[in-house]
């Protein structure tokens, strides 16, 4: 009986082990997503379009940016990846891109438990999207 009481013991350090394996490459995974985020912000803090060789690009970035986000589960820092990539639609006049970033922008306040705050964007997202059939 001993030895069956030693042995699950001797699993349960394994499991802080494992937790603390986790977090460290959670952390190693973000590192990066967190940087781009950082330099992506520096560079849509200016008003204007930003001087990059190629905004397509850029926008993909961007959409890669917060889709990486949330598939790792932190929809704060997908939101705001989506919020730049907004202000990015809006200075190169990308409608389509923009009403895009307006609903994933919905659903991630939606996610969060903001349907207030989803509201407002949902308003913005049915003006944009009328604007966008009016020029058709």
């Amino acid at each position: 009986e001993p030895e069956g009481d030693q042995e699950p013991q001797g699993e349960r350090p394994g499991a802080p082990d494992g937790i603390r394996c986790s977090l460290s490459s959670d952390h190693a995974l973000s590192k990066p997503l967190d940087e781009a985020f950082s330099l992506w912000k520096k560079l849509l803090e200016h008003p204007g379009v930003p001087s990059v060789r190629s905004p397509e690009q850029t926008l993909s970035s961007l959409q890669l940016l917060a889709a990486l986000y949330r598939l790792q589960d932190k929809p704060i820092q997908a939101l705001e990846s989506f919020q730049l990539l907004l202000s990015l639609c809006r200075r190169l006049g990308d409608g389509l891109g923009a009403a895009n970033a307006l609903s994933q922008i919905c659903r991630s306040l939606l996610q969060l438990g903001s349907p207030g705050q989803a509201q407002v964007f949902l308003e913005e997202l049915e003006f944009c999207l009328g604007e966008d059939e009016g020029t058709e």
